[in-house]
């Protein structure tokens, strides 16, 4: 009789652990998918990020294009757009775009 409540007991102690491994693989499925679209949310945002400093770039490169281009042709007009946005427009440069220190 003491062989059978071992057995039974040891039958229900392995079900429970089966039944709990099983749990914890189905959490572990829920976090893995959960994880991945986290990670495709973080690239997408990455992908923006590198966007915006291309486009700083060309705005940079953009803006020093149009002011040479108002003191070249020396268009008012021109420098006072760039004025409004922020830009100001010399026709002498500063030592400091110059590259001498």
């Amino acid at each position: 009789m003491e062989s059978e409540i071992r057995g039974s007991t040891w039958n229900a102690v392995s079900t429970v652990l089966a039944a709990l491994s099983l749990i914890l693989v189905i959490i572990n499925a829920g976090l893995v998918v959960r994880n991945e679209s986290l990670q495709v949310d973080v690239t997408q945002r990455q992908q923006l990020i590198n966007q915006g400093l291309e486009f700083a770039r060309i705005r940079q490169t953009l803006a020093q294009l149009l002011g040479n281009l108002a003191i070249s042709k020396n268009d008012r007009d021109l420098t006072e757009l760039l004025s409004r946005h922020g830009i100001a427009v010399s026709a002498n440069p500063s030592p400091a775009s110059q590259g001498k220190p």
